[in-house]
């Protein structure tokens, strides 16, 4: 991946990037950009699910897939920010 066009990848961080790891190896972003958007692709994954759960169904309704990926992003911050004390 050439560029990282920061505004869009905080808009819609599954099209840009694919999955969270792809996040974590981006040589174009600061470990805060990195941050951001996972932070960001975790809040819209959870508001899909929330969605989902409420019989409110989006265009993208795999919930064992964004379960995964929700999965995937949490571990993807603590590996950026490991807890203290380690």
């Amino acid at each position: 991946m050439a560029t990282i066009d920061i505004g869009k990848a905080m808009k819609n961080p599954a099209t840009t990037f694919g999955a969270p790891e792809a996040v974590e190896a981006a040589a174009g972003l600061t470990h805060e950009q990195k941050h951001a958007v996972l932070l960001q692709w975790k809040d819209q994954l959870q508001q899909l699910m929330a969605a989902a759960d409420e019989n409110m169904p989006g265009p993208e309704t795999a919930s064992g897939a964004n379960a995964d990926c929700l999965r995937r992003i949490v571990d993807a911050l603590s590996r950026l920010d490991p807890p203290h004390g380690r």
